[in-house]
């Protein structure tokens, strides 16, 4: 007899019910029968009455079937929060509709039942939990707070507020406020959780572990990677304990632990995670659960951020057919897709999936949920890429301030919408604003560094360094033409640059520097074991991953262990040293250490930047001097003949001892006008200036750079400020090393070296050095290894550097299965025994096999160690990397701690070189300078030998 408007009404309300309480937790089958019980208690008492009896038929086959339905489901998808590779945030349970044609069979029986209970504080405050976490697991998000917060007010009036299922009310609304960007409000709910969950269960129970999961991703959601790391261990370990290292949580974990790491740029170890945690899921009773999908959708994602388009786009089309329509898992797929066809250029279908995507997650989360900003982020950055400025600009603006009011604004969510705005405004031409917004992301940005750097690995900060230093490239294109308007942005340019130049190669001696001058036992002695660990990897690197595995070796675990060993050392030195990864340097400090005849070159490697940054690159050269406002900038527009045909030759014509007077016009000329006048010029260099001697260039019918300038070579501009205060004043001690006996013809020996040695010893003895010269037979690995507290290191003998391992010609220490993936295993010295460096040793545990890698040499104990030179072929050589130079040799013997080191860039003459290191130090004995008695020795040289092929092989970089 109920108006038809309010009778829809009513189903509508117990059809959400039904819909929320049959996908709710087992325990759920309890307050069912509990339910049930008393409504066939009631048909007991009226049994003449066949309306109750119906009613007690209905219930029992009612609860048959809700049984069979709540044994499908896994409730650990709502119990575990879990982490989506594309930012959105938490990602609960199905979205809304999913089952609602199961759910409609049993509406009228559940309703029948819900409205017959008369229940008490305790079946409320049950009911209620399982419902909000039911309206949680379908992303009805509002609907689920008011179930939870009655829930626990029903717990407390019931006086249940140590009951399992109160402290489940308390996480579930943890999970909850994270989901709804309420960070604030979901610390407290989880941190109280987790509290609970120890006092009552013990620290190991699989409860705790839930917990324990969730803070980890609520720390991943405020950026607090580091501290959520941490906890994705520690709930893996209790998993463990417990011998659920085969369950839906452990792969959850699994998961959460593969998006922190793809964050963080560590691909491979994020797709080995997520392959593992899919390989733990495929099995017939875990097909369905929620988790499954999930881990195929991140990694798909992860595919399509390492360049594997055709795979990723096999997993979404899978997941497309597998999905239903209309939910959040539908719209997370959209989201992706669109982005990988914009990056495939397949950009017809974009907007709409994009557009489409949002509308989902608009009406399925709403619009404070992180997954609807990022769709937003990502459409108005499209279009902000189409060049609609007009129409992306709300869009982008209003993330931004919807992640300021969930995230905070030092979350890297919320610098990165600050940044997109920025280049937004860039676009047009509002330099103003974009400057004021960009100065902001990259303070922000050298903050992250600083705060995520000290718990990690050199491999795990180059990784993230991977991810952050496209950022710095976009700003530097920026800078160049907001200038035409603010030459003060300059400034900022230079500055930021200074800051994160050889970044990782700074860090990783802060890192020694740090722990070894803690004075702390423990901590050096671990740093030690740290060491010998990679040298034992060293020499399992010289055997096939076959001959590894015969052996029983775990190669992948030991790297592991050596790994979390660098991790630790790394978070401890920053305790103990208290250093900063980076820190901005003001310009004026710079020029205050500058004299008038003297100016610095700070050359950089960029990429273009249209809309997005291109493969094609230019090089800038910012040039200081002591009065200048702020830097002059020099612009070379052709990076790729800079680095392609232009680098070919010039190395052509000095193998062939031919006259080059082309490579000064690409090389140089354009900086003459902005030093003219100087006469040292220190020299910061990048990318393929790293291949070159800059003075061997030659004007056009003039002469050689050398005779011009005084080049001093740096990693970083900003070591001017410090050059003087770093040169070491230690003991005089030398260890000069040659003429090894390699043991075999197949590697020619070098009889000069002996000469060249010989004569280095006769100069530095009657200049007061003690001298240990290590010839022949005593030229060995070990000893080089034993070398410390010395000031002057010289190694003569065979360098070499393999482009590709695969096509070594003598051996290389290493086996080409491990060298071709570690270009600091594809570069090194060839000592005593070096002919049977590549043949295995009994046990696998020989570490002197005549070849020292650029890997075993960045664990020598070179601190205070003034001059290293590497009198070999090729030794400056490596695989380039802007901002941070060659990785090899060069790298390997400033992290060991050289001040300065001598190389050469290409195959040296012997006569020659002996002659060259002979001027050196003869010079360098008499008037202690060694920049001018590096430069005078070549220019000695070249009154024998007129082409640069022999006095300009070598180079000398100051650290």
């Amino acid at each position: 007899g109920l108006p038809l408007k309010l009778k829809n009404s009513c189903m509508k309300i117990i059809l959400s019910l039904v819909l929320l309480l049959f996908i709710s937790f087992p325990s759920s089958g309890q307050l069912l029968k509990k339910l049930k019980d008393k409504a066939v208690d009631k048909g007991r008492a009226t049994a003449n009455d066949t309306k109750y009896e119906a009613k007690a038929r209905a219930r029992a086959e009612g609860r048959k079937q809700l049984d069979d339905f709540n044994s499908a489901f896994d409730s650990t998808d709502i119990d575990y929060a879990i982490l989506l590779s594309d930012n959105s945030g938490l990602f609960g349970g199905r979205g809304r509709g999913e089952f609602g044609a199961k759910f409609r069979q049993f509406g009228n029986i559940a309703g029948s039942l819900l409205r017959d209970a008369d229940l008490s504080n305790e079946e409320n405050a049950r009911l209620n939990l399982q419902l909000g976490q039911s309206g949680y697991a379908m992303g009805r998000l509002p609907y689920a707070e008011k179930r939870l917060n009655a829930a626990k007010n029903y717990f407390e009036s019931a006086s249940l507020t140590s009951d399992i299922g109160y402290i489940k009310t308390i996480s579930s609304q943890g999970l909850l406020y994270a989901s709804m960007g309420r960070y604030e409000q979901a610390r407290k709910s989880t941190s109280q959780a987790l509290e609970m969950r120890i006092d009552k269960m013990g620290k190991n129970s699989m409860g705790v572990a839930a917990s324990v999961n969730n803070t980890a991703v609520l720390d991943y959601s405020v950026g607090q990677y580091n501290e959520s790391e941490k906890r994705i261990e520690e709930a893996l370990a209790i998993m463990v304990a417990n011998k659920q290292n085969q369950s839906m949580p452990y792969a959850i974990a699994l998961n959460n632990k593969a998006i922190l790491f793809q964050s963080m740029g560590r691909y491979d170890a994020a797709a080995k995670l997520l392959e593992e945690a899919i390989k733990i899921t495929n099995r017939p009773e875990m097909r369905k659960a929620l988790g499954f999908a999930k881990f195929f959708s991140n990694l798909a994602l992860l595919y399509q951020q390492i360049g594997k388009y055709a795979e990723a786009e096999r997993i979404y089309n899978g997941l497309e057919a597998r999905l239903e329509k209309g939910t959040s898992g539908y719209a997370n797929m959209l989201n992706n897709l669109a982005i990988l066809y914009l990056v495939m250029k397949k950009e017809d279908k974009v907007e709409a999936m994009l557009k489409q995507s949002a509308f989902i997650y608009k009406n399925t989360l709403g619009e404070t949920n992180p997954a609807y900003a990022k769709v937003i982020s990502d459409l108005g950055n499209y279009l902000r890429y189409k060049g609609r400025y007009d129409e992306a600009m709300p869009m982008l603006d209003g993330v931004l301030k919807s992640r300021e009011q969930s995230l905070g604004v030092v979350h890297p969510m919320y610098v990165q919408s600050q940044e997109d705005l920025a280049i937004l405004y860039w676009k047009k031409k509002d330099f103003a604003q974009a400057g004021s917004l960009y100065r902001e992301v990259m303070d922000k940005s050298l903050d992250f560094i600083n705060k995520y750097f000290a718990p990690m690995s050199e491999a795990e900060k180059t990784k993230y360094w991977d991810i952050l230093s496209p950022r710095f490239q976009r700003f530097y294109n920026y800078a160049l033409e907001a200038a035409a308007t603010d030459k003060s942005i300059l400034t900022d340019m230079f500055e930021y640059r200074m800051a994160t130049k050889g970044l990782l190669l700074s860090s990783s001696k802060k890192v020694s520097e740090g722990i070894l001058n803690s004075g702390n036992e423990q901590l050096v002695n671990d740093y030690l074991l740290w060491i010998d660990t990679k040298e034992q990897l060293a020499s399992l690197y010289t055997y096939s991953n076959e001959e590894i595995n015969e052996q029983g070796i775990n190669l992948d675990s030991l790297e592991d262990i050596a790994n979390r060993m660098e991790k630790k050392l790394s978070e401890s030195s920053k305790e103990f040293s208290q250093f900063y990864f980076t820190s901005k340097i003001k310009y004026a400090a710079l020029q205050e250490k500058l004299k008038a005849d003297e100016a610095v070159v700070e050359i950089i490697r960029l990429g273009y930047f249209d809309q997005v940054l291109l493969d094609s690159c230019r090089y800038i050269g910012l040039v200081v001097n002591k009065s200048s406002k702020q830097p002059d900038v020099v612009l070379i527009p052709d990076g790729a003949n800079m680095e392609g045909k232009y680098a070919k030759s010039y190395r052509l014509l000095m193998k062939n001892r031919m006259v080059d007077d082309k490579s000064y016009n690409y090389y140089w000329a354009p900086f003459e006008e902005k030093v003219k006048g100087k006469k040292k010029v220190y020299v910061s260099l990048d990318g393929i200036y790293n291949q070159v001697n800059l003075y061997t260039l030659k004007k056009p019918g003039g002469d050689f750079l050398i005779n011009q300038y005084d080049f001093v070579l740096v990693g970083n501009a900003r070591d001017i400020i410090n050059l003087n205060s770093k040169k070491s004043n230690g003991p005089k001690k030398a260890m000069l090393i040659g003429f090894p006996d390699y043991g075999s013809p197949t590697i020619p020996d070098l009889p000069a070296t002996k000469t060249e040695c010989d004569g280095i010893n006769g100069l530095l003895k009657p200049s007061g050095y003690e001298v240990a010269e290590l010839l022949q037979k005593e030229a060995t690995e070990s000893n080089l290894k034993s070398a410390q507290k010395i000031s002057i290191l010289h190694i003569a003998t065979h360098g070499y550097f393999l482009q590709d391992a695969q096509k070594a010609s003598w051996p290389i220490g290493v086996h080409a299965d491990n060298a071709k993936d570690n270009v600091l295993l594809r570069s090194g010295l060839m000592l005593t025994g070096a002919s049977e460096g590549d043949k295995n040793v009994a046990g696998l545990d020989n570490n002197n096999n005549g070849i020292i890698t650029s890997y075993e040499a960045m664990n020598l104990d070179l601190k205070g160690t003034k001059l290293v030179v590497l009198s070999a072929c090729e030794t400056g050589l490596g695989e380039i990397k802007a901002g941070e130079g060659v990785y090899g040799l060069q790298r390997a013997f400033l992290v060991a701690g050289a001040e300065a080191i001598i190389m050469s860039l290409w195959k040296v003459d012997d006569a020659a070189t002996q002659q060259l290191m002979n001027n050196f130090y003869t010079n360098w004995t008499k008037s202690g300078d060694i920049e001018k008695s590096f430069k005078l020795a070549q220019q000695q040289l070249m009154t024998k030998y007129k082409e640069p092929f022999y006095w300009g092989a070598f180079v000398m970089m100051e650290n």
